[in-house]
């Protein structure tokens, strides 16, 4: 992969500076001018094409979800724990009734909305990394219906904005096909499938922040008909004041629309702490664009303002409680919490330059060729997010919207209101793969506008050029760019479902799980189970959630190792102990015969054969995955 990104690198460089040549060199004089009313395409690209993508999409979301990746994160694990004795006994695992905000390790890493969602589907279908990985998945397909839908309706909209006649070749690259290669990057791009793939809180934002943007679009659509005659009010006399006051009022659909969006923007927040900075930034943004182009009054600003703190009010005041050092507001019904520590993710003191430079290179890393330093979770080596080093054709889209920005286009304005504060905020935190889940939504955009302006220079060289030679290298010229891509994610999709197991074994402890849910079987109350820390990140929390613990039981067992810690990490609960004793080798046969159980990596059996003492027939030993579990027989 390595060598096919070179590869790749140098051919967009020259096709895209072969498109910028033809771009210059193009008479777009010559072109037929019509209006986009007198447009009709083939349903084949209208329906088929974006439906086959779709379903390409879904596939690659749901396809053996259980088992790859196979295994369970502990993240994982603590949004389903959270979920299931949310569910079930309606308080957290630190006794909080239906919080606000569930602490989990202490400090967060868990937002709230994805736990309540999984509580609603674990109550109705039960505890399982079926349910678990479902919503993401779900979503993560949902997503790319949202995302075509939108491009689609800002393309149309940009249009209906637009006073000058247009070309059909235009049109075509701007409302037929923009959707369609956002859909397909997104459908295909590593970030967005393995997103798709894995529970964490932050992998449900795109859903909700596509859907409230297309609901505010939708709005403004709404608004702008119901007002259209305002357009021609030079055509009433200034003693026509009630025709033009009810031209310019709200129109009620519309202000429905803006209030079901604020509603989703205020959910946005509790998806993920980003959001809580980047979104009420976008949407001031949002509201400047659609009241100047009357697309929203002042009384659905209002409303939607009005909306959007009730609903984020809760959450609001969890800061505030927590910023000031306020007391836990407890309450019958739900619970305010505190966290036990702070953890403050952003950039300060004398090296806050460097810190927002070196940002800045995460940034353009995990854009590009991706970051080495991320987690398996998130990328695989050799496969940038992207994929196929596309960033210079980003780069050129970004370009673009910044020229189309200078002219008013309402797509490019609507984008920017969410990348500005998504790439401000990255600056200013420690940032990651996880932390841009923002920013990858007007990043796709760009790339895709790069891929329409390159096609589109070859298919006006392929139409004009009377040389033949010309015309087939035009062809060929059009369509390296977008194969690149899908080799690049035929490629991806064939390593993720090989490979990727084996590659995150450490990070999803494939069978960990099972061992801990069958140790806790066969293990008496009065016995302790052993865990390795061999091959295993936070185990207490695995074992919890395979094992249904009650929270009244692990409330009143759990000990921390550090209970201030940014992230709490227990050392035990009930009657698991997380690390081996210290005399294990020596001691191990011991320790079984006293009727206690341990919990081991693969790697540990020959430690297990060497102990003195050791005969497997007094033994009994039961492989997990890549754990095995080892007890007296009875």
């Amino acid at each position: 992969m390595l060598t096919l990104n070179a590869v790749s690198l140098i051919i967009y460089f020259g096709i895209i500076a072969l498109a910028l040549y033809l771009y210059s060199k193009n008479d777009r004089g010559s072109f037929s001018q019509i209006n986009l009313s007198n447009v009709t395409f083939n349903k084949i690209y209208t329906f088929f094409l974006p439906a086959a993508l779709i379903i390409i999409g879904t596939a690659l979301r749901i396809y053996k979800l259980t088992q790859i990746p196979l295994g369970l994160h502990q993240d994982e694990a603590s949004i389903g724990y959270e979920a299931y004795i949310l569910s079930v006994f309606g308080i957290d695992r630190d006794g909080n009734r239906y919080p606000v905000y569930p602490i989990t390790y202490g400090s967060g890493g868990g937002s709230p909305l994805m736990i309540y969602i999984n509580a609603i589907t674990t109550f109705l279908f039960g505890s399982s990394p079926v349910t678990l990985r479902a919503l993401p998945a779900v979503l993560g397909a949902a997503t790319l219906i949202i995302s075509f839908f939108l491009i689609k309706k800002l393309s149309s909209e940009s249009f209906s904005d637009s006073s000058e006649r247009l070309t059909l070749q235009y049109i075509s690259g701007e409302y037929l096909w923009l959707p369609i290669v956002y859909l397909c990057i997104i459908s295909l791009s590593p970030w967005h499938i393995m997103l798709s793939r894995w529970s964490l809180d932050s992998n449900t934002a795109p859903f909700f922040v596509l859907t409230a943007l297309f609901l505010f679009v939708l709005g403004g659509k709404a608004q702008k008909e119901a007002t259209s005659f305002e357009n021609i009010g030079t055509l009433f006399k200034r003693k026509d004041r009630k025709k033009r006051q009810s031209l310019s009022a709200s129109d009620t659909q519309a202000t429905l629309l803006f209030a079901f969006s604020a509603l989703f923007y205020s959910l946005t927040l509790y998806s993920y702490g980003a959001a809580t900075i980047i979104i009420p930034v976008h949407l001031v943004i949002m509201c400047v664009i659609f009241t100047k182009r009357h697309r929203m009054t002042r009384l659905q600003v209002t409303t939607g303002v009005v909306v959007f703190l009730i609903f984020s009010s809760p959450l609001l005041i969890f800061y505030v409680v927590n910023a000031l050092n306020l007391p836990q507001i407890t309450t019958p019904l739900f619970t305010i919490t505190k966290f036990t520590a702070k953890r403050s993710i952003f950039v300060s003191g004398s090296g806050m330059l460097l810190s927002v430079l070196q940002n800045l290179l995460v940034i353009i890393k995990n854009l590009s060729i991706g970051s080495s330093a991320e987690q398996i979770l998130n990328y695989i080596p050799g496969f940038p997010p992207l994929l196929a080093f596309t960033f210079p054709v980003t780069l050129l889209g970004m370009f673009l919207s910044i020229l189309r920005l200078r002219n008013g286009e309402f797509i490019d304005q609507v984008i920017a209101s969410l990348f500005i504060p998504s790439f401000i905020f990255g600056l200013f935190v420690e940032e990651d793969i996880t932390r841009m889940v923002m920013i990858f939504i007007p990043v796709i955009y760009y790339l895709a506008r790069g891929y329409i302006f390159i096609v589109n220079e070859f298919v006006t060289l392929e139409k004009n050029t009377p040389n033949k030679f010309i015309h087939y290298l035009a062809i060929f010229g059009k369509a390296i760019a977008p194969a690149v891509f899908l080799i690049s994610a035929i490629l991806f999709s064939r390593t993720y479902f090989t490979d990727f197991n084996r590659l995150s074994r450490d990070a999803y402890m494939p069978g960990y799980g099972e061992a801990c849910a069958y140790a806790d079987n066969i293990t008496k109350d009065d016995s302790i189970i052993y865990s390795t820390y061999e091959h295993v990140s936070a185990p207490f929390m695995i074992a919890l959630y395979y094992t249904k613990t009650s929270p009244t039981d692990f409330i009143k067992t759990v000990h921390y190792k550090d209970p201030t810690a940014e992230f709490r990490i227990a050392d035990s609960f009930t009657n698991f102990r997380f690390g081996l004793p210290e005399d294990f080798a020596e001691n191990v046969v011991s320790y079984l015969d006293e009727g206690n159980t341990f919990i081991l990596h693969k790697t540990q059996a020959d430690t297990i054969k060497n102990a003195p003492g050791y005969d497997p027939e007094a033994l009994s030993i039961n492989y997990f995955g890549d754990f095995f579990v080892i007890s007296k027989r009875p």
